[in-house]
């Protein structure tokens, strides 16, 4: 435990590498990661001092005062941000000799080894589990008594307010990063629900973070409804946004509860409007009735109805890719999607076994480029005919006119039921998949865009890769990317040793029946 003559010192960042090597963040993107605001709840907010940054909203942090700050640094960040989170670590190391610096999320928990040689505390669990850590380092008094989050901290301008009751999954899709958490779905008391979004000092609209606010929990539920309905009619909360599973659609009468309750928009992981696609997914949730009806029959109860596609080259040819995109611009009863995707072999997912034992990973396959716009895996149609594809998929390349059309028809059909900030939503979305830079914020430097390959064997890294000020050169090995596979395709060295490690940590969880924590 250290002592100090003044409050300790702690900086969270969730960390973040921008798909399209965005130097600038995306602020004005919906929605953030608060992470890191969640992160800083595990401490007294009174006994220590707090900064939190956001590298998805503000862009690389790379202050290099603010290194020198923290006693501690905390990091968190998707599966693609590990590299920068080793980076991260070596700045503050470098500039703040002595710092204390812990990590968590998905990749950390999938590649113990290296996280346990890179950082000092390399986290399985929840974020609760960083009470234990501050106390160790800090002393008692260090943690908070209650785990709260500090949305406080969150200075930006944004139109949404964040709010979560439920935390991981009920389903087990193969893809998903929560598949490998193997956690169980878990749900906040409704006083603690009711606590966040009173916190606020302005009423805005909620979104929920939640990885699914229907879950397994039918009276929870309904209880939740009940209280948000109840906020919304006193006026307290102008109305609600959450992502929810296709079960929800099930029950004719969730649509209408939900709007009674403030309901403006759901979120739903379409994924594909493929029956076999969705089964290669194991997403059979998916199947319990058609989509475009549940989408439809969402849209004309009020409701914006949101999704995402996700395509799979490695087990759909190209012309099967093409007719998922054409099959909704013809159709102006169903949305354009939120996003699109490709497939992403995420670190200890059923869907990363099977691509990896199959040697369907390409060689040379770094980390970093798990962003769902970099080709990962061995395509059906050669990886030179599927690069244009991959690459159209970030602006809809030569489908604007369509877009176009299937807005006009959309508005059409649902200018009755949708409000106009509602509609305006949808409009919004169509500019944004034909013009990202619009609304995400993406001002790339010229020609970068050109530079990128979109291939993971041939992707550059970016500049984030060389050090924004002199390190150590013991610090060098945190600026080298982590390879998947190695050139031949197989699995590299690190990925095969933390893949079994990761493997006998899991089980120990499940002898356990909780998570471990590792230490240097």
């Amino acid at each position: 435990m250290r002592s100090f003559d003044r409050k300790p010192r702690v900086l969270l960042v969730l960390a973040h590498f921008d798909d399209m090597r965005n130097p600038s963040g995306r602020p004005n993107f919906v929605p953030q990661g608060v992470g890191h605001a969640f992160l800083a709840g595990a401490f007294d907010r009174d006994a220590v001092e707090i900064r939190i940054h956001s590298e998805f909203h503000s862009g690389p942090l790379l202050d290099e005062q603010a290194f020198a700050w923290p006693d501690m640094l905390v990091l968190t960040g998707v599966t693609s941000a590990f590299d920068r989170m080793c980076q991260l670590a070596a700045y503050a190391r470098t500039k703040s000799p002595g710092c204390v610096v812990v990590a968590g999320g998905p990749a950390v928990r999938n590649l113990p080894l290296t996280s346990s040689r890179v950082f000092d505390f390399a986290c399985h669990g929840d974020v609760e589990e960083l009470c234990e850590i501050a106390r160790d380092v800090f002393g008692p008094a260090a943690a908070a008594s209650e785990v709260f989050p500090r949305y406080d901290l969150l200075s930006w301008k944004s139109p949404v307010n964040y709010v979560e009751s439920s935390r991981y999954c009920n389903f087990r899709c193969s893809f998903c990063a929560l598949t490998a958490e193997r956690r169980e779905y878990k749900a906040w008391p409704l006083a603690h629900l009711e606590r966040q979004i009173r916190s606020y000092t302005q009423s805005k609209i909620l979104l929920f973070i939640d990885n699914n606010f229907y879950g397994n929990d039918r009276a929870f539920f309904l209880a939740k409804l009940d209280l948000l309905e109840s906020l919304f009619r006193e006026g307290s909360i102008p109305g609600w946004i959450a992502l929810v599973t296709s079960d929800f659609f099930a029950d004719d009468r969730n649509i209408e509860r939900a709007r009674r309750a403030g309901c403006l928009g759901l979120f739903c992981g379409v994924e594909s409007f493929t029956p076999a696609q969705i089964k290669a997914y194991d997403k059979r949730q998916n199947l319990i009735l058609p989509q475009h009806e549940m989408i439809r029959s969402c849209l004309e109860a009020g409701i914006v109805f949101q999704y995402g596609l996700i395509f799979d080259p490695t087990s759909q040819k190209l012309s099967e890719m093409e007719e998922e995109l054409d099959f909704v611009l013809r159709h102006d009863e169903i949305p354009l999607p939120a996003f699109l995707s490709l497939t992403i072999p995420l670190l200890g997912t059923p869907y990363f076994h099977k691509r990896l034992n199959e040697g369907a990973i390409l060689p040379l396959a770094k980390l970093r480029d798990m962003d769902g716009f970099t080709l990962m895996t061995r395509p059906l149609d050669g990886v030179n005919e599927t690069v244009s594809f991959v690459r159209g998929l970030a602006r809809l390349e030569g489908r604007r006119r369509q877009v176009l059309g299937h807005g006009l028809r959309f508005w059409r059909r649902y200018r009755r039921s949708l409000s106009w900030r509602q509609m305006a939503s949808q409009i919004a979305n169509g500019v944004r998949l034909c013009t990202p830079s619009l609304i995400n914020g993406r001002r790339l430097p010229r020609g970068d865009d050109e530079r990128l390959t979109y291939v993971t064997t041939t992707q550059p890294l970016g500049p984030l890769y060389t050090p924004a000020f002199p390190v150590p050169d013991r610090f060098s090995g945190n600026f080298r990317a982590t390879f998947v596979t190695d050139a031949s395709g197989g699995p590299s060295e690190q990925i095969a040793a933390d893949v079994e490690a990761a493997r006998q940590v899991g089980q120990l969880e499940m002898r356990l029946g909780q998570p471990t924590q590792r230490y240097v």
